[in-house]
């Protein structure tokens, strides 16, 4: 997928911003409570080596270049993706029967650094527990597109039996005509009108990959 999104992002010229420039690699865990309802999803991240390198740099870690991280250089990185602004709901999206599922903030954060690429993980508590009976699309995507998500991990289901997850992957071809669709009408409005790349619109679900969690009834 990471060379596809960027064979992707070449092939459409003229527009800032319209590609990924992070590349994340990704896996869930759904853990269920003792009713059988589902009541948290546990996030991991592993970071491209561009990325990886850039984050490393910045907090210090794996200095002597060996690939190695010390207890001391993983304790500072633990958090280095967990600073979002005020309002920010976070890349990870749960719906249920198409209805949006409030996740809580990151609890339980972690972080790792093997063969040269950083990883992290943290859990989101659902702020009500919900029923796995309807459809349950837990998808990655980040709106602006700045940062692509690929399932890279088999799903984890942790407290019940019966459940199954099963990953889709979108049309990448229909994906970017209807990316190249928004972009020609946001360089219109931005002749007309001035426009920013602020205002740029949100695309990342175009592209996004879903894990479809289903549950036999009464298991």
């Amino acid at each position: 997928m990471k060379h596809l999104l960027a064979a992707l992002a070449l092939a459409l010229p003229g527009v800032a911003g319209a590609h990924p420039h992070v590349f994340v690699e990704t896996g869930f865990e759904v853990i269920f409570d003792e009713a059988g309802l589902i009541e948290a999803v546990r996030v991991h991240w592993r970071y491209d080596e561009l990325t990886s390198l850039y984050i490393t740099e910045e907090r210090g870690v794996d200095s002597d270049y060996d690939g190695e991280a010390t207890e001391a250089e993983l304790e500072a990185l633990k958090g280095f993706d967990m600073d979002w602004p005020e309002g920010f709901e976070g890349d990870t999206h749960l719906t249920v029967d198409g209805v949006k599922v409030p996740l809580g903030p990151p609890e339980e954060i972690d972080a790792g650094f093997s063969e040269g690429m950083v990883s992290s993980s943290h859990l989101r508590r659902l702020a009500e527990p919900v029923d796995p009976a309807g459809v349950v699309i837990l998808s990655p995507y980040d709106e602006t597109y700045y940062s692509a998500y690929e399932v890279t991990a088999k799903t984890v289901l942790t407290g019940r039996e019966g459940c199954e997850a099963e990953l889709w992957v979108p049309d990448f071809d229909a994906a970017a005509e209807q990316l190249q669709a928004a972009l020609d009408e946001l360089q219109g409005a931005a002749q007309a009108q001035g426009l920013n790349e602020a205002e740029f619109p949100p695309v990342g679900d175009m592209f996004a990959q879903e894990v479809r969690v289903a549950c036999d009834a009464g298991s």
